[in-house]
């Protein structure tokens, strides 16, 4: 399964590497942070990737229940996430990556070992079958917890899931809003960077971000869906105007110290997502020429 674990690398570092990236860590600078660099996303991202491939391997040889390889997984999440935190300082740079992507890549080898696919559609639903019923119960328990995480003091102050609303819900943002436009634009030859870039204002438009909510407040997230919509109907990353009004924004976020984390992660679910759909179109024709 080296391949899955390859390309979930890949998929963290195309994210960072995505420039600019309004308040985010980029090629370019640290956005709205102070203690994290490019770098340092560089360096977590290649400590984490043997884990993704650990996952992989997992789901390839899995025959028991998906909420179990659930479980099993998020064992080597634990170890990942040390291996991570070693890496940076202490400095979480990809928790929420490490989950979606992590979950993915033990869907993606299931998918391949079953059912010979990795067809977005397939991943999502065997996410959903990981993960929801688990899920579902740890959000009835997280009222009653006395110590909780950034996005568990969201989710019971105000209901908002975060990352792992929309794992239990098949990643339904990605596959609505980004997916997709994400493989045209790449299919019409656009470059990279730039589809990267618009699909990250497209969820910047659309996702509630438990970074934003939790270092700011809901003004703000109105501010950033606002702003985003604003750059897209100018043409977002694919004009000249829009491509000056993002320059702009990350100026003021930076400033600001507003950083869309969330909706970072979901462009890095994005990326993932569509590699492994040509993946899946390289395995059809394949069985095509054999047959």
């Amino acid at each position: 399964m080296k391949h899955i674990e390859l390309l979930a690398t890949k998929a963290l570092l195309e994210e960072v590497g995505t420039t600019p990236k309004p308040g985010l860590v980029d090629l370019l600078g640290s956005g709205g942070h102070t203690d994290m660099d490019c770098h340092t996303f560089e360096a977590s991202a290649y400590a984490l990737q043997p884990y993704f491939g650990r996952m992989a391997e997992l789901g390839s040889v899995w025959g028991g229940s998906l909420p179990r390889l659930f479980a099993e997984i998020r064992t080597i999440g634990l170890e990942a996430e040390k291996a991570m935190f070693a890496v940076t300082k202490g400095v979480n740079t990809h928790k929420g990556m490490l989950f979606s992507v992590g979950v993915l890549s033990a869907a993606s080898a299931y998918a391949l070992s079953h059912y010979e696919s990795t067809d977005s559609d397939l991943l999502c639903s065997l996410a959903i079958g990981m993960t929801r019923q688990t899920l579902e119960e740890e959000f009835k328990q997280i009222l009653n917890k006395t110590t909780k995480t950034h996005g568990e003091e969201l989710y019971a102050k105000q209901g908002v899931r975060g990352i792992r609303g929309e794992v239990m819900d098949g990643f339904a943002s990605v596959r609505t809003l980004c997916l997709p436009w994400y493989g045209e634009y790449l299919r019409q030859g656009r470059d990279p960077n730039l589809a990267r870039l618009q699909v990250l204002l497209t969820l910047m438009a659309n996702v509630t971000d438990t970074n934003v909510l939790y270092r700011h407040d809901e003004k703000t997230q109105r501010y950033v869906h606002q702003s985003a919509l604003h750059i897209l109907e100018k043409g977002g990353a694919f004009t000249d105007e829009g491509m000056a009004l993002i320059e702009k924004l990350d100026r003021t976020f930076t400033e600001k110290k507003i950083s869309c984390g969330g909706c970072a992660d979901l462009l890095g679910v994005t990326i993932f997502l569509n590699d492994l759909s040509l993946l899946d179109k390289e395995i059809s024709s394949a069985k095509v020429v054999n047959w």
